[in-house]
């Protein structure tokens, strides 16, 4: 008869469990704004406006950030979150990948959000 090896199975789920841990990127983020609209496009994925100054129409920085399932969203805090925790009112850092659409405001895939502050 074979037994399984409880230290091996607690080490394989270790090691998977590690895999799939999200950290926050180490390079600058994209755009750093307020979010002003989230569009759903069905379940925990959409997209977001982020604006770096919300209400000024003379040029800053905006961008559609394109939110997938596997986009890791950080609550404040760095705590793991998901698409369903992305608010109007909420400051947020956004990380791209892959080509960014030179329009305005810019389009683009989100790498990571980063949640700063609670809508208010």
């Amino acid at each position: 008869m074979i037994r399984p090896r409880p230290l091996i199975a607690l080490l394989a789920i270790a090691c998977s469990s590690a895999a799939t841990t999200q950290e926050l990127p180490k390079t600058p983020a994209s755009i750093i704004g307020q979010i002003t609209s989230v569009n759903r496009a069905g379940e925990k994925i959409g997209s977001i406006r982020v604006e770096a100054q919300p209400g000024d129409s003379a040029g800053s920085e905006k961008a559609v950030a394109r939110i997938g399932q596997g986009t890791p969203v950080f609550g404040p805090g760095g705590a793991a979150a998901d698409f369903d925790a992305l608010k109007v009112g909420q400051w947020v850092r956004v990380w791209f990948t892959g080509p960014v659409a030179q329009s305005y405001p810019v389009q683009a895939t989100a790498s990571a959000v980063a949640i700063d502050s609670l809508p208010r």
